[in-house]
């Protein structure tokens, strides 16, 4: 795979644009994910980053990248590729109190098209850690069947959530979030659930921090798969020293 990237960023002020072009090119791109038996790929980038300061430390952020080009398959049938994700959040400072929320909304493959590709897809090194249970979150090792976890994709998320700092050494933040599929999986369900994550952050002492979390998913029928209906929750603990 070949990958030719254009990513420069202009700042006016508190306002710093980032547009991102990127053309990924293989002349044997069998494991391409999105599709099978590919014999050539031709994909393309074109996105932009918006990031805003304002004052006492509230800040805005949007993304958007679309994604186009075109696969050639061993059997000599052509597919096009067209996909796209957008996002945008941001946090309000009052003080020891915060208010932060965000919302992405990634496009799928709909089960009535045959031709295209229409499922957002980056290559190795996409990674966006969201939600605990649903998206990774701190403990990055499992999350809840039928979400895309950190690589973004056929997915619309919407978020809510308040920090609040109880001492210069403890912060509370907890968080909302509902997500679904953009398209219906196989069984016909795009919800997957509603999630609720509370994070206690103390700093120990100059360096080391312990974060305790606790999280519960009120799972729907695109979480749930056979006979068992639980809903996931989370508890734990971690330690970090930073040097």
């Amino acid at each position: 795979m070949d990958y030719y990237i254009a990513k420069p960023t202009f700042t006016f002020g508190n306002v710093a644009l980032t547009p991102t072009l990127a053309y990924v090119y293989s002349k044997d791109a069998s494991k391409w994910p999105t599709l099978s038996g590919n014999k050539e790929v031709k994909v393309f980038y074109a996105g932009l980053d918006a990031d805003v300061k304002f004052g006492s430390g509230s800040t805005a952020w949007f993304t958007g990248i679309y994604e186009g080009g075109s696969a050639k398959l061993i059997s000599g049938t052509d597919t096009d590729i067209s996909a796209y994700l957008l996002a945008f959040g941001g946090k309000v400072n009052l003080g020891a109190m915060d208010v932060h929320g965000q919302i992405f909304y990634a496009t799928g493959d709909d089960a009535s098209t045959k031709t295209d590709a229409e499922a957002f897809y980056v290559p190795k090194g996409q990674s966006y850690y969201w939600a605990e249970i649903m998206g990774y979150g701190i403990f990055d090792n499992q999350v809840s069947s039928g979400s895309c976890a950190d690589q973004v994709s056929n997915t619309v998320a919407a978020n809510i959530g308040v920090g609040f700092k109880v001492s210069d050494a403890l912060k509370i933040t907890a968080d909302l979030w509902h997500a679904k599929l953009a398209e219906k999986n196989t069984a016909g369900d795009d919800v997957l659930g509603t999630e609720i994550d509370v994070v206690l952050t103390y700093n120990v002492m100059k360096n080391l921090t312990l974060d305790v979390v606790g999280a519960y998913l009120f799972a729907s029928d695109a979480t749930y798969h056979g006979s068992n209906s639980e809903n996931p929750y989370e508890i734990g603990t971690r330690l970090s020293f930073s040097f």
